[in-house]
């Protein structure tokens, strides 16, 4: 009989464990807004677009022009494709930017 009781034990700590851990991953997953970079296929924000939410590297499809969205993440912007070479310039990690004129960036590094 007290083995039974230890299996109950046990498996009840484990079953609150797993859903504490559950819980602190949701937390974490939905922590606020991400920064957010569009990339527009012509100048003056037309033609087709790429949006960039997720972080690390992504190379650009559309040099038209941009606009950023600052919610707590940078974008780091290189010259060349998959954040080659250094930076070129640095997005703001609060406040918006945009530019409606081609640009020579390649590639985006959302700093996350």
């Amino acid at each position: 009989m007290k083995s039974i009781k230890r299996i109950a034990l046990v498996s009840a700590i484990s079953a609150s464990l797993v859903a504490i851990m559950g819980g602190a991953a949701n937390a974490s997953m939905s922590a606020g807004p991400d920064s957010v970079y569009v990339a527009y296929e012509k100048p003056g924000f037309a033609g087709q677009t790429q949006v960039i939410s997720e972080c690390g590297v992504t190379n650009l499809r559309y040099r038209g022009s941009y606009k950023w969205y600052g919610a707590g993440q940078s974008g780091r912007m290189h010259n060349q494709i998959n954040a080659r070479g250094r930076v070129h310039f640095e997005l703001p990690t609060k406040g918006n930017a945009q530019q409606k004129t081609v640009v020579g960036w390649k590639s985006i590094f959302k700093v996350c």
